[in-house]
């Protein structure tokens, strides 16, 4: 009995699986239209790799984000990989951060060792990750072509 009943668990936790990893998938006739957005992030003229991108619609219905690879270009995404956003205004927000480690390698945490609080290193600076202060707007377009640069000071 015990066997078949995890047997079954078994089976249900992977049709859930299977569901719950395509499901996100598919376009909704529920979402808004969304146009295909891009671009680069530099600061002071060099590519920034690995920054979070994020516009969010001034109507406010929408958000989309990317993460920019070390040639520092993104795509954006709303629901489905690249699938872009709405079009209209958006203010703009860029996040780009390194966490640093603080607690000596010799503290076993697993073990009931204490970690120290990490280090935040803003590889950016930090206003331009705060939509009311980072001054970044852009405004995506039915037409397109929808390319952003964002040259960061």
């Amino acid at each position: 009995m015990l066997k078949s009943c995890f047997c079954v668990s078994l089976i249900c936790f992977g049709m859930l699986s299977i569901v719950g990893c395509t499901g996100g998938q598919e376009e909704n006739p529920n979402w808004p239209k969304r146009f295909r957005a891009s671009g680069t992030v530099t600061y002071q003229g060099k590519a920034i790799e690995n920054a979070e991108v994020t516009f969010t619609s001034k109507a406010g219905h929408s958000t989309g984000v990317g993460k920019t690879d070390n040639a520092g270009r993104f795509h954006l995404t709303t629901h489905i990989e690249k699938d872009g956003v709405v079009a209209g205004p958006h203010v703009v927000s860029i996040r780009r951060v390194e966490v640093i480690d603080k607690t000596p390698k010799d503290v076993d945490v697993s073990a009931g060792g204490v970690a120290l609080p990490p280090e935040i290193k803003w590889i950016i600076p930090e206003k331009y990750s705060i939509t009311t202060k980072s001054g970044l707007t852009a405004d995506v377009t039915e037409s397109g072509p929808n390319e952003f640069k964002f040259d960061l000071k």
